[in-house]
């Protein structure tokens, strides 16, 4: 078990380097911005890119999804899950309790109408830009 210590603390001693190195590289850019824009746009469009497809995913039988079909369809079910109210939370919706969690009778439950009630009370006005939120 100390081992697996000692790995832990160099994977995260490697992950700080790179933020750190990271880090200066956009401050160098943002510094260099007038002379080297090509640089910049390269920097910040490589940083756009998103992923196209999507990995494999298990449904809920744990058999392996391949087709795009298929995992849009298990997708599209999940998120519609998430997002439909229902009277009890499956396993996976309940946080794990680890001391400053909530425990499995008292998970916190946000209801429609508190939801209307703050977003009624939000101020409306336009922004600095012209245009409402």
């Amino acid at each position: 078990m100390s081992n697996l210590g000692g790995i832990q603390n160099i994977v995260q001693a490697y992950r700080d380097e790179v933020r750190k190195a990271e880090a200066q590289l956009e401050l160098d850019l943002a510094w260099d911005v007038k002379d080297n824009k090509k640089g910049f746009y390269k920097y910040i469009g490589d940083k756009r890119k998103t992923r196209e497809n999507v990995g494999p995913l298990l449904n809920e039988m744990g058999d392996l999804v391949t087709l795009n079909m298929e995992k849009a369809e298990l997708l599209n079910a999940f998120f519609a899950s998430v997002f439909t109210s229902k009277t009890e939370l499956q396993e996976s919706q309940v946080p794990e309790n680890r001391g400053k969690g909530w425990s499995k009778q008292v998970v916190p439950l946000v209801e429609e109408d508190q939801v209307r009630g703050y977003l009624s009370k939000l101020d409306k006005s336009m922004g600095p830009d012209g245009m409402h939120p």
